[in-house]
């Protein structure tokens, strides 16, 4: 397995992570390729994007259960978590909103259509399942689509294939503090043209309490959690051209949440989402030009309930929200042949329809009366795209691509990307850049949505837009005569425009106000010794409304993390995260548990620790410490980041 963590356009060496039965440190080999920044694959040194790649590899040596943890030390990239996992999370990437980020399952989006803003829930997913996760920051809307303003996060699903052998399992069972137990088992395989993995996974925790200690109305009332998902990725080879393939996916969640500001025990959620995916691959003229046909569908029904309790909390909350999103896929690469000064030269294409449906059903009774609100419609949007890229020299990487946009409910929409990667052998040096346009369409509840406080939808919104654009540098510490290691350093810039947000009335939804981002993104990756590697990223961002000033809320302009791999021998590996927080403007809480509006929230740290030991080739024990030094950073005002924990597994594989 590979693993790589890197930002900016160029790549540090691979590093490989010795497969089951060896031990020691892991071994340089080639970079590899990511297929989500360009929808064909492409080296990650010749990406003019800020790109990182988290492989098995990685999640299993720092000890990554959740995706939103995984998630937290990568460079531009801000999660805000209220709460642990099971509890809502959000990404900010580059200072975007957090609809601006699109999830990607196997390249099919997932957005929840039933959610305000078509958000995507970074705290429920847990990782057992996933081989590896594509993190591609800048605009993205000339790919992919609506929603990629900020970036794309793509969650690629571990398969039987290339295991070369007709059965293998792995199994993990663990726990630890907060009476938290959690296991899995991957069984996985490929024999005779058939590939398939069954993975099964769960956790359960009592958790801890998310409200700070230091509000009068916190009252300890822990937050606990149940995770369980169960998937399933199966392929078959028609001949030697073409394979069908197969994935299902089934979640169940149920969390303990808070209100913001207070302690509510009554206060939970169910999540049930499912997915599957369905298609066909292969070579319509082999060397030249492959295609993919595909039809998926994901379905999240999410259930909110509350009741006033004891503690006096008064207010009750019965509200349902099922979002539907079936995905019609026809994608092409068309490989081109050397011609002189030009190679590496392809043509992608082709054609997507989504369709979205939506029941929505607020029922809420708060101090101020009963509320509701209410959606029951549905949507489509056709695209077609066009891509492009090629190499001139062996020295310069161009790539291009366009998408046009065709929705039902709103006008026409077209977006690009342009972007080149230059690499300078003779100075060690790479440089890229990129510039692009990005779009969010209004949900279904912005257009059709009805509440009962006279609230009604706009049906003559137009989307939220954004134009932006990055440079970047690194350089090969290894080619410099220094230890092996790369230096990069990439300045975004983004605006965006018609965003979408409540009238003064609070009666409908309209195209209001612009927001200007600005940052650096930096990374350094370094192996100073064959038995070490370090790393350390830092993030400046400044993201406020154009027109007032103001900072956007919980985007800090400080962020960075520091990180460590050490192999105290060959059978034993140590990794310590630091992850740290600058302050942010947020919406404040006092200590009496009282609205105080808007204000700067303080910053923090948070430290983590991992380490594993293989005890045999096939047996491994493990040691999981999060937040050891019991921060009381609050990412979110009123929402503390979970206290110290320790979780201790054994892993075990044939």
């Amino acid at each position: 397995m590979r693993t790589v963590l890197l930002a900016g356009a160029a790549a540090a060496a691979l590093i490989v992570t010795p497969a089951a039965g060896q031990n020691g440190p892991p071994l340089r080999t080639l970079p590899e390729t990511v297929v989500t920044a360009t929808r064909f694959p492409t080296p990650i040194e010749r990406i003019p994007a800020g790109v990182t790649v988290i492989d098995r590899a990685t999640i299993e040596t720092r000890g990554y259960r959740s995706l939103a943890e995984a998630l937290a030390a990568v460079p531009g990239l801000g999660v805000v978590q209220s709460g642990g996992t099971g509890q809502t999370s959000s990404v900010f990437m580059r200072g975007t909103n957090s609809s601006h980020v699109l999830v990607l399952r196997d390249g099919m989006p997932l957005n929840d259509p039933s959610t305000p803003q078509s958000l995507f829930d970074f705290g429920n997913d847990l990782l057992s399942d996933v081989e590896r996760i594509e993190v591609i920051r800048g605009p993205m809307s000339g790919l992919y689509g609506s929603g990629a303003i900020g970036g794309v996060v793509n969650l690629i699903t571990r398969s039987g294939r290339g295991t070369n052998r007709a059965f293998t399992a792995t199994g993990e069972i663990a726990s630890g503090s907060q009476s938290t137990a959690a296991a899995s088992a991957v069984v996985a395989g490929e024999t005779r043209g058939i590939d398939y993995a069954l993975i099964g996974q769960g956790l359960t925790t009592q958790g801890h309490n998310i409200v700070p200690r230091r509000l009068a109305t916190s009252i300890g009332e822990r937050d606990g959690a149940r995770i369980g998902t169960v998937t399933a990725n199966l392929g078959a080879q028609l001949g030697e051209r073409f394979r069908v393939f197969g994935f299902a996916r089934w979640r169940e969640n149920k969390a303990d949440l808070d209100q913001a500001g207070r302690d509510d025990p009554n206060y939970t959620a169910r999540n049930r989402s499912g997915m599957w995916r369905a298609g066909v691959a292969g070579a319509l003229v082999p060397g030249w030009l492959d295609t993919t046909l595909a039809v998926g569908q994901s379905r999240d029904n999410r259930q909110f309930r509350d009741r006033p309790d004891q503690f006096a909390f008064s207010g009750s909350d019965d509200s349902r929200y099922i979002g539907t999103r079936t995905v019609y896929q026809w994608d092409n690469t068309l490989r081109l042949p050397e011609a002189g000064v030009v190679d590496a030269a392809a043509v992608t294409f082709g054609a997507q329809r989504i369709e979205d449906r939506v029941d929505v059903q607020v029922r809420f009774d708060g101090p101020f009366g009963p509320f509701t609100q209410d959606v029951d419609r549905s949507t489509r949007s056709d695209a077609a795209y066009l891509g492009a890229q090629l190499r001139l020299f062996r020295r310069l990487d161009l790539t291009a691509n366009v998408r046009h946009e065709s929705p039902r409910d709103f006008s026409d929409t077209t977006t690009w990307r342009v972007g080149g990667v230059l690499t300078v052998p003779e100075a060690a040096l790479s440089v890229h850049a990129a510039y692009g346009t990005s779009f969010r369409a209004p949900t279904l509840f912005d257009l059709f949505g009805v509440g009962s406080f006279g609230f009604r939808g706009n049906p003559n919104l137009r989307p939220e837009k954004g134009r932006g654009g990055e440079a970047g540098v690194a350089l090969d510490l290894a080619a410099l005569g220094l230890a092996s290691g790369r230096l990069s350093a990439t300045y975004f810039r983004t605006r965006i425009t018609d965003l979408i947000n409540d009238d003064p009335t609070f009666t409908t939804r309209i195209n209001v106000g612009r927001v200007d981002i600005e940052g650096v993104e930096s990374a350094l990756d370094l192996t100073p010794a064959p038995w070490l590697d370090l790393r350390a990223a830092y993030t400046w961002t400044v993201a406020q409304d154009a027109d007032s000033g103001a900072q956007l809320l919980r985007r800090p302009r400080h962020r960075g993390s520091l990180g460590a791999t050490l192999w105290a021998n060959p059978r034993l590996s140590i990794a310590p995260e630091v992850l740290i927080f600058g302050p942010a403007a947020d919406v404040l809480y006092a200590d009496s548990g009282t609205f105080q509006g808007r204000g700067r929230n303080p910053g923090g740290v948070v430290i983590n620790l991992a380490a594993r030991w293989r005890a045999t080739g096939a047996l491994e024990l493990f040691a999981l410490g999060r937040n050891i030094t019991n921060s009381r950073y609050e990412p979110a005002n009123s929402f503390v980041v979970p206290g110290a924990a320790v979780l201790i597994g054994l892993r075990a594989g044939l």
